[in-house]
């Protein structure tokens, strides 16, 4: 079988487990945006996100919420260089739109503290 989606989560924080996070965050934004869920303003910032380099250590970006655009989450490192990044995006797409977004930046344990509940479908 596959191997299931939740596995990252189960190992220890690595570049690799936050690589392979990111590219889960995209392929959820895309097909949220195919279904029609999204937004202009949230597909740009997904693209300015998946647009800069390695170096800037931002690893994947996705609507989150109720849908229709919104809320972005952004998968970054906390580093200089990360900060650095993610004020580009906010400059560019503010220069694009003439709106600024709003940033609350941190996050909890999350799944790492409370655990996480796999859901499998039997055929």
């Amino acid at each position: 079988p596959p191997p299931s989606p939740t596995a990252p989560l189960r190992r220890p924080p690595s570049e690799q487990q936050r690589l392979r996070l990111g590219e889960l965050m995209r392929g959820s934004h895309e097909s949220y945006s195919r279904v029609g869920l999204g937004s202009a303003a949230t597909d740009r910032i997904v693209e300015l996100v998946a647009a800069a380099p390695p170096s800037a250590r931002l690893y994947g970006a996705k609507i989150t919420g109720g849908g229709s655009g919104g809320t972005v989450c952004v998968l970054g490192e906390a580093s200089d260089e990360a900060q650095a990044a993610i004020d580009a995006v906010l400059d560019e797409y503010a220069s694009e739109t003439g709106r600024r977004p709003y940033v609350v930046s941190g996050s909890s344990a999350g799944a790492v503290a409370f655990g996480n509940v796999e859901l499998r479908c039997s055929p």
